[in-house]
């Protein structure tokens, strides 16, 4: 039978590396979700190319605004936008339109965007 405090020990070194790593992570921002519109999502959604069904997403303001048809992101809520459903393929048409889905990375860094509130800029959690 183990003393009462090498219990304890043992169970600190198993919690704290969960803690730290907690910590450490940080929500994505405008920043880092713009990366993945410009590359697959601007040429269609920009005011250059005339903003299908008025979505823009070159904008941090304007993809806040969303639509002709209302926002496609619901801060806090990435299952309930709009977006999120489009890029999963669970709203049609999927999207990126007739181009390949986006990588499971990229979106899950959206849906955690989405989940934080839509930051501007990057957070700590």
């Amino acid at each position: 039978m183990r003393p009462r405090w090498l219990n304890r020990a043992l169970a600190l070194l198993v919690f704290l590396p969960c803690v730290a790593t907690a910590g450490s992570a940080a929500s994505p921002g405008w920043t880092e979700v713009s990366a993945i519109f410009t590359e697959r999502c601007v040429m269609c959604h920009s005011a250059v190319s005339g903003a299908s069904k008025g979505l823009r997403l070159d904008n941090y303001a304007a993809a806040l605004i969303g639509s002709e048809r209302g926002v496609v992101l619901i801060p806090g809520d990435p299952s309930g936008s709009e977006l999120i459903r489009r890029l999963r393929g669970e709203s049609v048409p999927r999207m990126p339109f007739l181009s390949r889905p986006l990588a499971d990375d990229q979106i899950e860094l959206i849906e955690s965007w989405i989940a934080a509130g839509l930051p501007k800029a990057s957070q700590a959690q």
